[in-house]
């Protein structure tokens, strides 16, 4: 199974996001992110056999955390905005996104899971598969919009089906 521990974004964050994947959609090579598959990876587990689930299940149950406000603001891309390969949200926060992805990230080291890269809070709404600079019009166009706020109450154990249409996110657990 592929596993990663999430923040799913709320619809009215969804809602005001669409229109910058409507324009990701229409450039060639550019794959944007279905609204219903947004989320904020706080952990990439990867490949990992079924028979672990529960014990990794009983690991993020231990993480405790209160509610916590976090809002959406600009786009930019990873490396960077001239040659894009991930184009994201900024996500704005004080702290207790970055503090949940490290709890989480502390209690999974304990059975041996590794971080693929530093946690660094964001939303990827598009991924290049090819150098186009109508990709770094639209990230450059929407900069420095705000996408709204919205409040933290739990975070999820999702699993990735990968099909030719692109991955299908499965939840298999929510912790509060």
């Amino acid at each position: 199974m592929r596993l990663f521990v999430a923040v799913d974004v709320d619809d009215s964050i969804r809602e005001k996001i669409k229109p910058v994947l409507s324009k990701l959609s229409r450039i060639n090579g550019v794959k944007a992110v279905e609204p219903e598959n947004l989320h904020i990876t706080l952990l990439f587990l990867g490949e990992v056999n079924e028979s672990r689930v529960s014990k990794i299940e009983e690991k993020l149950a231990e993480v405790e955390f209160e509610p916590f406000k976090i809002s959406f603001e600009g786009v930019g891309a990873f490396p960077n905005v001239n040659s894009p390969r991930v184009v994201w949200v900024g996500v704005r926060e004080s702290g207790e996104l970055t503090g949940l992805a490290n709890n989480v990230y502390e209690k999974l080291k304990k059975l041996g899971f590794r971080r693929d890269k530093e946690f660094k809070a964001h939303l990827t709404v598009g991924r290049v598969k090819r150098k186009n600079p109508e990709a770094s019009d639209v990230i450059k166009r929407h900069a420095s919009e705000s996408f709204g706020e919205m409040e933290v109450r739990s975070f999820r154990l999702k699993q990735s089906i990968l099909t030719p249409k692109g991955p299908i996110y499965k939840d298999l657990r929510v912790f509060e």
